[in-house]
C-alpha cells in the first residue's frame, strides 16, 4: 500500500471510529511515516541526551539491503498462516514467512498496540496490519517463493513484491497473480492465476481496521452499531476510490483526484468535520530536531547521496521536552512494536527456522 491508504484512508477510518481529529492525525501520520522513516540519526552525539532511532523502511523496497531484512516482516510483511486458502498456489509451495490477510500474528500485534494505548504504536501496527492484505502471498525475505516467473524477473531481487513491481500497492488496480490457483475447471484441471482486485483488498483492510479502532474508541459499543458504521464506512470509501481498472497509463493513476475526494469526505460530520491535514514526511523531524550544516546541507530523507564528505550534526530543538515530541514518541513506539512482533514470531512462525542475514 502507499500513502493513499496508509495516510488518507487511514485518517478517515480513525476519524469515523471516533478517535477525534487530532488523534486520527497522529495515528494516520504514524502509519504513513512507517514508510518514510528510512534514515538512522544520532541526535546530540556525545551527550547524555544522545539518541539513535531505528528505521522502519529502506529507501527503495525494490533495492533491499540484506543487513536490514528484519525490517520487512516486522513492519510490512507480517508472517501469517501459510495454510490459508488465500495462499494456495499452482506449484503447491508453502512458506512459513508468507503474508496472509488478517492473520493471527497481525491481530496480536495490533491488539498489543491498542492495549498499550499508544497512538503512535497503533499507527505503526495499523500499517503492518493493512499491508497483510496488499502484500499477501509475498514474504519479506529473499526467496524464490516471491518470484513472478517473468523473463526479466531474474534481474530483480526476490524480496517482498519486488518482482510484482507496484501492482499490489495501487488501490484500484486489477491484476493477475499467476502463482495462485484460481478455481477448478472440469476434471482436475485448473486455470492459471488468480484475478486480484486491489480495491476489494483495500476495502477489506479498511473495514477490518475500523472494527478494531471503533472498539478502541468505545469499548462498550454494541455490535449492531459497529456493523452499521462499518458498512457505511465501506460504502463511503468505495465511492471515493472510484472504479477498478485493469491498466494504469503512465502518469494517469488519478491518485490526486481520489485524495481530493478523501479530503472532502473528511469535512463531513461522521469524519470530524475537519479537512485532513496535508502530509509532510519531514514535519515531525523538523519540529524535534535542529540540523547543523557542515559543508553542503544533507537531505535528512537521503533520497539522493550526499555530495560532500562532511556529515551534518543533529541536536534537539528543545532538550527538556524532547520526549514529548511526536518524532521521539514515534521512535519509541517503533522499538516497542519491533520487540512485540519479534517475540510473537519467535514463538510461532520463526520457531526452529534458521535464516541467513536475519
Amino acid at each position: 500500500m502507499n500513502i493513499e491508504f496508509h495516510y488518507y484512508m487511514t485518517y478517515l477510518v480513525a476519524a469515523r471510529a471516533g478517535l477525534g481529529t487530532e488523534d486520527a492525525f497522529i495515528l494516520a501520520y504514524s502509519s504513513q511515516y512507517t514508510d518514510d522513516n528510512t534514515v538512522r540519526f544520532e541526535v546530540d552525539e556525545g551527550k547524555a541526551s544522545s539518541y539513535r532511532n531505528y528505521i522502519t523502511q529502506t529507501v527503495n523496497i525494490l533495492k533491499p539491503k540484506r543487513k536490514l531484512l528484519r525490517i520487512y516482516p516486522i513492519f510490512h510483511f507480517i508472517p501469517g498462516d501459510p495454510r490459508s486458502k488465500t495462499a494456495f498456489r499452482n506449484d503447491g509451495m508453502m512458506n512459513w514467512l508468507n503474508t496472509t490477510p488478517n492473520s493471527k500474528n497481525a491481530n496480536k500485534i495490533l491488539d498489543a498496540a491498542i492495549k498499550a494505548d499508544d497512538l503512535y504504536r497503533i499507527g505503526i501496527a495499523s500499517h503492518a496490519f493493512a499491508d497483510s492484505w496488499a502484500h499477501q502471498n509475498f514474504v519479506g525475505y529473499f526467496s524464490g517463493f516471491n518470484s513472478m516467473g517473468g523473463p526479466l524477473d531474474k534481474a530483480i531481487p526476490n524480496v517482498g513484491h519486488a518482482e510484482a513491481g507496484h501492482n499490489p500497492d495501487h488501490p484500484t488496480l486489477v491484476w493477475t497473480d499467476k502463482r495462485l490457483i484460481q478455481k477448478q475447471k472440469g476434471a482436475g484441471h485448473t486455470t492459471v492465476g488468480r484475478r486480484v482486485d486491489n480495491k476489494e483488498r483495500f476495502l477489506d483492510a479498511a473495514e477490518t481496521l475500523f472494527r478494531k479502532l471503533i472498539k478502541y474508541a468505545d469499548p462498550r459499543i454494541r455490535k449492531p452499531r459497529v456493523e452499521a458504521e462499518a458498512k457505511a464506512l465501506r460504502a463511503d470509501l468505495d465511492q471515493e476510490m472510484g472504479r477498478s481498472v485493469r491498466r494504469i497509463p503512465r502518469g494517469k493513476d488519478r491518485e490526486k483526484e481520489r485524495v481530493a475526494r478523501y479530503k472532502l469526505r473528511s469535512l463531513q460530520q461522521e469524519y470530524g468535520e475537519k479537512k485532513t491535514p496535508e502530509y509532510d514526511s519531514m514535519a515531525w523531524f523538523r519540529e524535534a530536531i535542529e540540523q547543523h550544516v557542515r559543508g553542503l546541507r544533507d537531505k535528512p530523507d537521503r533520497k539522493l547521496p550526499r555530495l560532500d564528505p562532511f556529515e551534518d550534526r543533529y541536536t534537539w530543538r528543545t532538550p527538556r521536552t524532547r520526549k514529548q515530541s511526536h518524532w521521539f514518541r514515534f521512535q519509541e513506539a517503533v522499538r516497542a512494536h519491533q520487540n512485540e512482533a519479534w517475540e510473537i514470531f519467535k514463538k510461532g512462525n520463526l520457531k526452529g527456522m534458521t535464516l541467513p542475514d536475519w
